[in-house]
């Protein structure tokens, strides 16, 4: 049995009393928007008052006040989530025992939601999502402070014929970009320890994931392996009472699209560039993609020839994610924390079902019974790999 134990910082200061305090936790992490959180505090009659209503530190306001809930397995520290608060309730009870406060909280990008903007944005895709993450701000603005983990794309946009504008705040503009660009954007958090004290590192992430490989100079696409040996494995029917599973669900839609035919665009010059997207090009997360016929839907939008393919080969990727899995496994059967955007490995569900999966949504349920996970997993293949 893995030693499991919980830790609350508030304002990045760690906090025993208040860790000891925490009935339940239930985060949210997922692919598509920003992780969420509650977290429970049972409370109890302290003089006239309740204890922790009057703490300043759990309000929703104007300071923003931060809240960090990690988990340490056999040492090892795991961020569940790094946000500010946003809501609170109370619950009182006669009596006191048995009333509770509970905060929600949401990850830090709600910071870049506040402002809109209208600005015209020039150069590469990680040129400008790095300049909003820790460029300049306008007087009485804080930079948002995240370390920038950036992955570029082909386009480029030039000052002189084709801007990139910006009409409203940076956190949809950023998340419409990586949209049209096949990335994703994130993030994710570390703590660090040591003689310099405590301190909660947030990493934005703008890029493909899974991540996938690019053409070289030589033309050819090298190997990527999305699974290492090292990756996560959730077994069913092992025999042994070892399973670490305790539900699998799966499902497929054979319908989703797999090309666009033709796209043209009149190039600067009056030529018509010609380009398709013939299929989906993230690698598999299995033995075979599946078999379907030719389903065919092209995104129209405005840009180059190079713009417009780039958008419909994230279009086709994203279709092609068409087995979806719901599961449920704990800690304490894992014996680890698995997060979203993680590819893990599925054993024991037969031929078609087993192999690798990538995880779209990761939700933590802690009460003092068990540390509980439930997953929403994808895939773009079928059969476990060679």
């Amino acid at each position: 049995m893995p030693d499991i134990r919980y830790q609350i910082a508030v304002n990045r200061v760690p906090d025993n009393g208040l860790t000891s305090e925490v009935a339940e936790i239930e985060v949210t992490q997922t692919i598509e928007g920003p992780a969420t959180g509650r977290v429970k505090f049972a409370v109890d009659i302290c003089g006239e008052d309740l204890s922790l209503m009057n703490d300043a530190r759990l309000n929703p306001g104007p300071n923003d006040n931060e809240l960090t809930v990690i988990a340490s397995i056999d040492g090892a520290q795991h961020v569940l989530i790094h946000g500010i608060v946003t809501e609170r309730q109370a619950n009182f009870v006669e009596g006191g025992p048995g009333s509770f406060l509970e905060v929600k909280l949401t990850d830090r990008r709600a910071v870049m939601s506040r402002q809109q903007r209208t600005q015209a944005h020039s150069g590469t895709a990680a040129e400008i999502v790095t300049g909003i993450l820790n460029g300049p701000t306008p007087p009485g603005e804080k930079k948002y402070g995240f370390e920038p983990d950036v992955v570029d794309t082909p386009i480029e946009y030039d000052e002189d014929s084709n801007t990139l504008n910006q009409t409203e705040d940076d956190l949809a503009f950023v998340e419409k970009l990586a949209g049209r660009t096949g990335s994703r954007f994130w993030i994710d958090w570390s703590v660090e320890t040591g003689l310099t004290g405590f301190n909660v590192v947030e990493t934005a992430h703008f890029k493909p994931s899974p991540p996938r490989p690019s053409s070289n100079p030589l033309g050819f696409v090298p190997p990527i392996q999305l699974a290492p040996t090292s990756a996560p494995k959730l077994t069913l029917n092992t025999g042994d009472g070892c399973s670490t599973l305790a539900s699998f669900d799966v499902s497929s839609n054979n319908e989703a699209p797999n090309e666009t035919g033709p796209v043209q665009r009149v190039a600067t010059d009056g030529e018509i560039d010609d380009t398709d997207v013939p299929g989906p090009s993230d690698p598999p997360l299995g033995a075979d993609p599946p078999a379907t016929a030719s389903r065919s839907r092209r995104i129209v939008s405005a840009g180059s020839a190079q713009e417009a393919q780039l958008r419909n080969q994230a279009a086709l990727n994203d279709a092609s994610y068409s087995t979806r899995a719901t599961a449920e496994t704990s800690v304490q059967a894992l014996n680890g924390i698995l997060s979203a955007h993680q590819v893990v490995t599925v054993e024991g569900a037969g031929s078609i079902n087993s192999g690798d999966y990538f995880l779209a949504s990761v939700t933590h349920s802690v009460d003092p019974s068990a540390h509980k996970m439930r997953l929403e997993m994808m895939r773009n293949a079928a059969g476990a790999n060679p």
